[in-house]
């Protein structure tokens, strides 16, 4: 019989075969319903998932809540089999990291241990996870357009990973609402939209606090910007529209309170219009602008290239008088048509829509035609007075043309904002019609 000493005993005992897997028990452990559970702060680990990028800008004043009361609502917590840790489950990270910053100031017991509501991992816990942080944050408020629009992407990966497909809109917002987080198909796509096309042109902006006003503003525009470029642009060249939209956008990135809307439709409209080689006045009423993006009165008036600031004491030289080598082609005189008919009946729509706007292939591009000249109101009187003298410049000045264009002291003027702009679009484009021959 061989006698084992007790150094023996216990080096068998701990041999491989005997080894505890601590992580592996503590799992096993683990209660199967919810449970509270004292535990301390090196036991638990922040959700790695967290949708919230950017530190909680209430960072400070719930710390100074926590010092000053202690936790009032510990977070709940869960643990992935297998794993050593705690995380946390829906909700809590700013607090875990609070109580993280106060035991390390302080060696304060009660910002060690604390009391956790125990719940267990199923076979849907990372989505449940998820999902719980995004909702537990939009109760507060506190994440950026950006942090939840992402957050939905990852959601959506999660989803479709679990039902080994591709999932539609509806179904995402479907299976997001049924998890405690009700959102519509609209603000999926519209969150979809926002990871897809404005996260790679604009990080920055976005992270800083872009809001979803602007951010549909932004998406609206791009629509807008599409929609031209595929009217425009030749055949075969409907990929580069995303390159050049994000070129353009791109530029516009950095401080929030620099960011301007203003500017990257300017951006968004001269990168087309250098490329499509349209008139960026033009482009700017084909994407629905209400006000043209630059002067009306002072660029009708200014030449189609600045002309240069000489030195003091010397002239500018004679090339510089040259259009840029980049300046848009202009139209030639059939196209020059088919636009100003097209404004000319948008005008006519919205002042005199019983004025008959037809199409023709010389003169202005257009004429007009009235059934019934005695039931036209004044305003539609002077429209067409004004469209004989712009197709008969030796004609007498029609009537009431202070009234159309600026209005009486009594009365508003007849056209408003949106159609004076298209009317000095018009007669800009007709400026561009040859003289001779042409009318």
């Amino acid at each position: 019989m061989i006698k084992l000493t007790t150094p023996d005993l216990a080096a068998q005992l701990l041999a491989a075969p005997f080894s505890r897997d601590t992580s592996a028990v503590q799992a096993a452990s683990d209660p199967l319903v919810d449970t509270p559970m004292r535990v301390t702060l090196d036991q638990i680990r922040p959700y790695q998932h967290n949708p919230r990028r950017a530190p909680n800008p209430q960072h400070e004043a719930i710390k100074a809540s926590i010092r000053l009361r202690g936790l009032d609502q510990p977070p709940s917590i869960t643990r992935r089999p297998g794993e050593e840790h705690f995380i946390i489950r829906n909700g809590g990270n700013t607090r875990l990291a609070i109580l993280n910053e106060l035991w390390a100031e302080t060696a304060d017991e009660r910002f060690h241990t604390l009391l956790c509501l125990f719940r267990p991992w199923t076979a849907r816990g990372e989505i449940l996870a998820l999902t719980g942080h995004l909702a537990e944050n939009e109760l507060r408020g506190s994440l950026s357009y950006i942090e939840r629009s992402q957050a939905v992407d990852q959601a959506r990966q999660l989803y479709e990973r679990e039902c080994g497909r591709a999932l539609n809109q509806r179904e995402l917002a479907e299976r997001l609402t049924a998890d405690g987080y009700p959102v519509d198909q609209p603000a999926i796509s519209r969150m979809g939209d926002t990871v897809t096309y404005l996260l790679p042109a604009i990080p920055d902006a976005l992270h800083a606090g872009l809001g979803r006003p602007q951010v549909s503003k932004l998406l609206l525009l791009r629509k807008a910007a599409q929609k031209t470029w595929q009217h425009h642009a030749p055949d075969g060249e409907s990929a580069q529209f995303e390159p050049l939209f994000q070129r353009s956008l791109a530029r516009c990135d950095g401080d929030l309170a620099q960011f301007s809307l203003d500017r990257v439709r300017d951006e968004v409209i001269g990168n087309l219009a250098q490329h499509l080689h349209r008139d960026y006045d033009e482009l700017a009423l084909d994407l629905g602008e209400t006000e043209l993006r630059r002067g009306l009165l002072t660029h009708l008036l200014e030449p189609e290239v600045p002309l240069p600031r000489p030195e003091p004491g010397k002239l500018p030289a004679a090339g510089s008088f040259s259009a840029s080598p980049t300046q848009a082609a202009a139209p030639d005189n059939k196209q020059l048509r088919k636009h100003i008919a097209e404004l000319a009946q948008a005008i006519n729509a919205a002042c005199a829509p019983t004025i008959e706007v037809l199409a023709q292939p010389e003169g202005l591009g257009f004429a007009c035609r009235c059934t019934d000249l005695a039931t036209l109101p004044v305003q539609g009187q002077a429209l067409l007075g004004l469209w004989q003298a712009l197709a008969d410049p030796t004609a007498a000045p029609a009537g009431n043309l202070g009234a159309l264009l600026c209005g009486t002291p009594n009365h508003v003027p007849w056209l408003d904002d949106e159609t004076l702009a298209r009317l000095f679009r018009l007669i800009k484009l007709a400026r561009q019609l040859p003289h001779a021959g042409g009318r």
